[in-house]
């Protein structure tokens, strides 16, 4: 009796230890479980926190963007008021024709800004896209159009090149605003001189249209001389004379680029 007790004995402990590794295996399996939500609950807690640094630093960056385009938009109303049109054009490139050459020959601005020949149409433009590109502007205005006017079917002789260069400068000027310029309006007895000069506001209607086709912006400065209370033109009714440039047009420029409010 006492041998078949202690037989019994081995498979008894045998039988607690079993039991014992099966409550030892229920109480840690849910602190494991436990562990790995905390886990990922601080995963989730850091991602949100890792997220709500970046907004709060997009949100610092655009008061201070903010603060110092105001802050250069009062420089640059400084500089205008004080005849400081170099530094007013430093951020802005201005290419064209005659109209634009004649702001460099009058010595309002320099090759720093102006990118201009008198006769020049869009195949200028197209030779020059590496000169303007080196220059890297924040803006750049394009004008051109007095010397390629037409007839009314012969528009696609100034649209299409003129479309081609601009989404070349779109290209590798990914960060520059480029404005397509309208062609200024003449004085009536100039019309004398040129019949093609009365299809101005048809040709700028197209270039407003390569404006849209390109995804640029346009300038419309045909309203700009609607609204003139003086005679800024040359006696052949075409040119502007300085005064147009200092007063109207370069104030106007800043104005609509957003880099000078008046």
């Amino acid at each position: 009796m006492k041998k078949k007790a202690l037989q019994i004995i081995p498979l008894i402990l045998v039988l607690a230890i079993g039991v014992l590794a099966i409550r030892l295996f229920v109480i840690i399996t849910p602190q494991r479980a436990e562990k790995a939500d905390i886990s990922e609950g601080v995963k989730t807690v850091k991602e949100m926190n890792e997220k709500d640094v970046k907004k709060t630093e997009k949100k610092v960056k655009k008061i201070q963007d903010s603060y110092n385009s105001e802050k250069q938009r009062k420089l640059v109303a400084g500089a205008l008021k004080d005849g400081n049109y170099k530094y007013a054009f430093k951020d802005c490139v201005i290419a064209g024709d005659s109209m634009i050459a004649a702001i460099e020959e009058y010595g309002v601005l320099d090759s720093n800004s102006i990118v201009a020949k008198v006769g020049a149409g869009t195949t200028f433009l197209t030779e020059n896209i590496n000169n303007i590109v080196k220059k890297n502007p924040k803006y750049l205005v394009l004008h051109f159009g007095e010397n390629q006017l037409s007839t009314t079917t012969g528009y696609r002789y100034l649209t299409d090149p003129y479309t081609k260069a601009v989404k070349a400068l779109k290209k590798q000027l990914p960060d520059t605003k480029i404005y397509v310029d309208s062609i200024f309006p003449v004085q009536t007895k100039a019309y004398k001189q040129d019949s093609y000069l009365k299809n101005i506001s048809f040709y700028n209607k197209k270039l407003q249209q390569v404006a849209k086709d390109t995804g640029v912006n346009y300038l419309d400065s045909e309203t700009m001389f609607s609204n003139l209370k003086k005679n800024y033109y040359e006696p052949d009714g075409i040119h502007p004379i300085l005064p147009f440039y200092t007063e109207q047009y370069l104030p106007f420029v800043l104005q609509e680029v957003g880099a000078y409010e008046n």
